[in-house]
């Protein structure tokens, strides 16, 4: 019984059909009967699909990877049924076919046998190399519980649909009115002929202005000569009243300094009391050695005056005025 099954390596589609008599071997190592290139997963010596007791088989022999049957690792020799899928490294063989053989010719008599060829020497089978242990497998984890599915909301009934109302019948277009016939428009008066304008009087010729005359330059001012600071006058220390011994000679007459610019004599309206003469009316020497008027009082030696009364100036030269030296 022939096998027939498709490979499929990276994407390339090959087709294999092979008899009872043959072994197929499958690895990575030339010399196989399907050996692929540059392809990962394989060992050098991988599986192997023999024919036995009327039914194709697949063992594995020894991968690092191992063969799958239908997702299923092969441990021991496997019988193939149809529509299996055997997977080796990242090679895939299905679509798995069996044929009957074709029966050999009859011998007949007249036709002596042919010579059997002798048969070809076996290779030797090399060792087969010991499987490596295989990795514990991990232990399942337990699967979350499941959250309770929400009970489903009963669907709400459908509102019937009204029945569509009929159409209301259209009401029939009124006859359009004819239109009134336009009055005739009233014939426009003509426009009255426009007075023609007056000539303008030509304007008199401007006089010319006169030339205004030059101003003269203005003189420039003498500058104003800065008037000298005038010292402070340092406040007088008050005078000890004292006897004053009566002079045996009498003494020179002295004469007032005249100031330059200024006119001897008094103010306008003073006046000075005759010799000899009485004090003027309503004038009042207080006693000689009496008390003074009630009211008045004079201030302590040495003290400050009351608040709102002042000493009169002392006699003097007025401010900005010096008095002129000796000899003027």
């Amino acid at each position: 019984m022939k096998i027939k099954f498709i490979a499929n390596i990276k994407g390339i589609y090959l087709g294999y059909s092979f008899e009872p008599s043959d072994v197929v071997t499958i690895g990575r190592e030339i010399g196989n009967t399907i050996a692929p290139i540059n392809v990962d997963g394989f060992s050098r010596h991988h599986a192997r699909i023999f024919f036995k007791d009327g039914a194709w088989y697949v063992e594995d022999v020894g991968s690092t990877n191992g063969t799958y049957r239908n997702r299923v690792k092969v441990e021991a020799p496997t019988k193939i049924e149809k529509g299996d899928s055997i997977r080796c490294g990242l090679m895939e063989l299905a679509s798995f076919e069996f044929e009957p053989s074709a029966a050999p010719a009859p011998v007949t008599a007249a036709e002596p046998p042919k010579p059997v060829a002798p048969a070809k020497p076996t290779e030797t089978v090399k060792p087969i190399e010991p499987p490596k242990p295989i990795e514990p497998v991990k232990p399942i984890e337990p699967a979350k519980p499941v959250a309770p599915v929400k009970p489903v909301e009963p669907a709400k009934p459908i509102e019937p649909i009204k029945p569509v109302e009929p159409p209301k019948p259209i009401e029939p277009v009124k006859p359009v009115s004819p239109l009134e016939p336009v009055a005739p428009l009233e014939p426009v008066a003509p426009l009255e002929p426009v007075a023609e304008l007056e000539p303008v009087a030509e304007l008199e010729p401007i006089t010319p202005l006169e030339p205004v005359t030059p101003l003269e330059p203005i003189t420039p001012l003498e500058p104003i000569t800065p008037l000298e600071p005038v010292e402070e006058l340092k406040p007088v220390s008050p005078v000890k009243t004292e006897k004053v011994p009566t002079p045996v000679a009498a003494p020179a007459t002295l004469r007032r300094p005249t100031i330059p610019g200024l006119k001897p004599g008094l103010k306008p309206g003073l006046k000075l009391p005759q010799k000899g003469g009485a004090l003027p009316a309503g004038l009042k020497l207080p006693p000689k050695g009496g008390a003074l008027p009630t009211g008045l009082k004079l201030p302590p030696k040495g003290g400050a005056l009351p608040t709102g009364l002042k000493l009169p100036p002392k006699p003097g030269l007025k401010p900005g005025l010096k008095v002129p030296g000796k000899g003027v």
